[in-house]
């Protein structure tokens, strides 16, 4: 090996011309496996280190391979290790993620199946509607509660009863009658008079006065096989006021005389429909006037059942004298 810059003879492993005092540079043979082993990066890195340790003085001695395979085999076995660190949590946590999601999946299936079948809780639903006055929202919880029931044979009235209040506050006049006759019918069926008969029949009461159906008190009264039970009933009857003058024409002054066998009437003059607050009727009406007056009358017992109303339309038509 000569000096690149007199050209002088230089011994193995010298790093200074004896001649001229250059200084000289060993770069070591390029072998073109090495890039195929470790990559072109890792190569110009260990150049750069060999290059930079030589240029200080730190060592003469020729720097061992940076693609031997006991570098590559230590450099494998360093990175290894930190990717089984990285995937093995990360595959736990998706398997843990993924039965947590089933089971939460499963639970609140589950929930709402158990509920969608639990009398109990059906009914807990729709009475708590019906308290809060929200009876369009009671009425299918209600509904199941009693389908439930049905299913299992039994005979709490429960859901019927408060189905009733919902429909009568609906408007649903006839089905919140038809529920409770559902109701005394199986409560009659399995209690035989006992229990909550008399109750039952109270409610029914008042289901009829809420809906305007007090007419049909009488008939309920009839049908009740009870004794003891139709005379809790009797004072609730209450009937729609009569009128000894019909409805029509006339060419005179007009007197009405209204009656009522239960309770007290109130009445208007004005086609609008009379409550308690309404004027009392105490003496007969009398129409002086020309024209047409509407007349509209209700019975009010002592327990509050209002009746349906009486109306009826009068004409005065005075003629005139001719004299």
């Amino acid at each position: 090996m000569k000096c690149p810059n007199c050209g002088g003879e230089l011994k193995a492993g010298q790093l200074y011309c004896e001649n001229c005092g250059q200084e000289i540079q060993i770069v070591p043979d390029y072998d073109p496996l090495d890039e195929l082993l470790i990559g072109q990066g890792e190569l110009a890195e260990a150049r750069d280190q060999s290059l930079a340790r030589r240029e200080s003085g730190d060592s003469a001695k020729k720097p061992e391979h940076p693609g031997s395979q006991e570098r590559q085999k230590k450099r494998t076995g360093q990175e290894k290790p930190e990717k089984k660190q990285i995937a093995f949590p990360l595959k736990w946590g998706l398997l843990f993620g993924g039965l947590l999601a089933c089971f939460a999946a499963f639970f609140f299936s589950y929930r709402l199946t158990a509920r969608e079948n639990s009398y109990s809780w059906q009914l807990k639903q729709g009475k708590e509607l019906v308290e809060e006055e929200e009876y369009e929202a009671a009425i299918p919880y209600l509904k199941r509660a009693d389908d439930l029931q049905g299913e299992m044979e039994g005979t709490d009235i429960g859901p019927l009863v408060y189905l009733a209040y919902a429909y009568a506050h609906t408007g649903a006049d006839e089905l919140a009658a038809d529920c409770m006759e559902e109701a005394i019918d199986r409560e009659d069926a399995v209690r035989s008079g006992n229990y909550q008969l008399p109750e039952l029949y109270l409610e029914y009461m008042e289901i009829l006065n809420l809906t305007g159906q007090t007419e049909r008190i009488e008939e309920v009264i009839e049908a009740c096989a009870y004794p003891e039970i139709r005379e809790q009933l009797l004072p609730y009857r209450v009937e729609k006021p009569s009128c000894d003058v019909p409805e029509g024409t006339y060419s005179y002054y007009l007197r009405l005389e209204l009656s009522a066998e239960y309770g007290s009437i109130y009445y208007t003059l004005d086609g609008t429909t009379p409550t308690a607050e309404s004027t009392r009727y105490e003496k007969p009406i009398e129409l002086r006037d020309e024209g047409e007056t509407l007349l509209s009358a209700v019975a009010v017992n002592k327990k509050g059942m209002t009746s349906e109303p009486l109306v009826l339309v009068y004409r005065l038509e005075f003629q005139d004298d001719p004299y």
